[in-house]
């Protein structure tokens, strides 16, 4: 009897110039499976292509439906190497790669009990049985005409064998008691740890595919003849209940069937027949549904593979698109009763591929740096600061100064103004607070005043912040930033700042030479000299359509948004054309509180997160 298999996989490329594919082909009405796993090393951009036609071969002939294939699986496994081999010097010869490929690669097939295997160059196969690990792969050796594939290794396998393909030498991370240790347990698990072993080797690109062997269950009524179908062991059960009451009721009239015996044995019978009717259609719609979402599964993890591969591509739209819909479809098999296990699996795997395509970070077990609960068991903090290197929050009319991870006394900042937004404003040495009312406040030297400016006003606004000896107040009601100068004890008139830019709907501010406006539903508006500048995000693997925030300074290569919504800081690189690309994500799981503002240092060394009540340091 053909063993069950249980298998897991994973990868790990470092760069674009290691292409991993990691697959297994299986065809109807057949028990042969083939396993590939495969490196091609500066293929380039012909890689892919190589990886497809690779796949093709195996399908079109080792799994071959003519009459005529041969029934020997060694002979159909030794004639697909041939094609193989014979493809791979048609890309070299075509492509110019070289004298020698680099493919690291495992290529095995698993008919019944038997495994037919073969390897390349680095790549390496491990048997673990009986508490021993075994090298079952043979050492490379080329032959004259220069084929990657040139020797086939067999052997039977057993019940709770575990057979490891990696592309890359495993006992270069683990000894060999480790590597046997590690795989006590599921392959899932197991896979998990050499994951973590790998990845401490910053340069390490991997594929690494696992088979778990078992016997299928038989019981003992099974095993002593032909498996008889259990519904019609229920239907042969209501027939013998059936029976004897009609024998009983013959029994007492055995001349004769008088009106009422006939209509007792008419019921029976088309109560039989109803009941065996429509329990035969529940097995075949409960057949047929297990087959839909069997194939469905299927399905589903070819989808992983492709968003995999688009995302080695960078075209993170197309691979986040296909994975939200692998995301919703293994849901849906969720909810049902078929396929729980495999459900769960696909949607951990969903969550794997996102973060690597995105480039999440996420971030687990924080604490925070500094929490003004101690001082203020209400505290609901709307802002934060910087200034001379220590950090000032406020809520609406109470400013809470920070010593490395200590809290000062909380001072008032008015008694009847309240606080909307506040900026550090170094070239002056003091903190700038705009008002409820339209004012702004300035905090020096411990004490708070009420700023002048040349105009008999101020301008009302939503947001500010300091560039130089100027600051810029945000007006979305007015479509404008206003632009005030510092002269020797006040500020200068309101410039009119914006020319050409629709800032309706503007809720953050960010300067770096540049001014760069964070409008509702994630949209950038840039200004130069107060000209509206194109700009533009590529590549972007992330939402941000809940941000409130935009941050960034001159010195910084990184512009940062805030999504308090799902908890998650995404940045963007500047690019020297004046836009920006996609670098990636932090998410904030373990961070108490609403997110509401951030501060990244100067050097991009640390990013500072307030909530309600506390300050987190993040490493970058």
């Amino acid at each position: 009897m053909p063993l069950k298999v249980i298998a897991d996989t994973f990868t790990l490329s470092r760069d674009s110039a290691h292409l991993i594919l990691l697959k297994t082909i299986k065809k109807p009405r057949t028990d042969d499976q083939v396993w590939v796993t495969m490196e091609l090393i500066d293929f380039g951009k012909y890689g892919r292509a190589a990886g497809q036609k690779i796949i093709e071969v195996i399908e079109d002939v080792f799994f071959e439906d003519d009459d005529k294939a041969s029934d020997n699986v060694y002979e159909r496994f030794e004639g697909t190497l041939k094609e193989i081999n014979l493809v791979l010097k048609q890309v070299q010869d075509k492509k110019g790669l070289g004298k020698t490929l680099r493919v690291n690669a495992i290529l095995a097939v698993l008919s019944g009990n038997h495994l037919y295997l073969t390897q390349s160059q680095k790549a390496e196969a491990y048997l673990i049985r009986g508490g021993k690990c075994s090298l079952i792969s043979d050492t490379f050796e080329p032959n004259k005409n220069g084929d990657i594939f040139t020797t086939i290794a067999s052997g039977d396998l057993r019940d709770n064998d575990k057979i490891i393909f990696s592309t890359q030498r495993l006992l270069r991370f683990f000894t060999n008691s480790q590597l046997i240790q590690t795989f006590t347990s599921g392959i899932t698990e197991a896979l998990d740890t050499v994951k973590e072993a790998v990845l401490n080797d910053k340069e390490a690109s991997i594929g690494v595919s696992c088979v778990h062997t078992k016997i299928p269950y038989l019981s003992e009524a099974v095993s002593k003849g032909p498996r008889e179908n259990p519904l019609l062991q229920k239907v042969k059960g209501w027939a013998t209940i059936a029976i004897d009451f009609i024998m009983a009721k013959l029994g007492r009239k055995k001349t004769s069937f008088n009106q009422n015996t006939i209509l007792v044995i008419l019921v029976a019978v088309i109560l039989l027949l109803v009941i065996s009717v429509s329990l035969l259609m529940d097995s075949s719609r409960n057949r047929a549904l297990r087959e839909e979402y069997r194939l469905k599964i299927e399905a589903l993890n070819q989808d992983l593979y492709t968003a995999s591969a688009k995302g080695y591509t960078n075209d993170k739209e197309s691979a986040n698109a296909i994975l939200d819909k692998v995301d919703r479809d293994a849901r849906t098999i969720l909810d049902t009763n078929y396929f729980r296990p495999e459900a769960l699996a696909l949607l951990d795997k969903v969550q794997e591929n996102r973060d690597s395509i995105n480039n999440t970070k996420r971030v687990k077990g924080t604490v925070p740096l500094v929490d003004l609960s101690e001082k203020k068991a209400d505290a609901a903090a709307l802002g934060f600061m910087n200034l001379d290197d220590h950090f000032y929050a406020f809520e609406y009319n109470t400013l809470f100064e920070t010593i490395l991870s200590k809290v000062l006394d909380p001072k008032i900042i008015d008694e009847k103004e309240i606080a909307t937004a506040g900026t550090a404003f170094p070239d002056g040495g003091m903190l700038l607070f705009l008002t409820q009312s339209g004012r702004v406040i300035e905090y020096v030297s411990g004490r708070f005043s009420y700023a002048g400016t040349e105009d008999p006003s101020w301008q009302a606004g939503t947001d500010l912040i300091a560039y130089g000896k100027n600051i810029y107040i945000l007006s979305p009601a007015k479509n404008q930033i206003y632009k005030y100068t510092r002269l020797r004890s006040r500020f200068s008139a309101a410039n009119e700042y914006n020319k050409d830019a629709d800032l309706k709907d503007a809720l953050s501010l960010a300067a770096d030479g540049n001014i760069y406006v964070l409008k509702q539903g994630g949209q950038i508006v840039k200004l130069f000299k107060g000209s509206k500048q194109n700009f533009s995000i590529n590549d972007m693997g992330s939402d941000i359509s809940k941000a409130t925030q935009i941050f960034t300074a001159a010195e910084m290569n990184n512009i940062y948004f805030l999504d308090p919504t799902n908890k998650r800081v995404v940045l963007v690189r500047k690019d020297p054309n004046g836009g920006a690309t996609y670098k990636g994500q932090i998410l904030l799981e373990d961070v108490v509180g609403t997110p509401r503002r951030i501060y990244v240092d100067s050097a991009e060394q640390k990013l500072y997160l307030l909530t309600d009540s506390k300050i987190y340091a993040l490493d970058l």
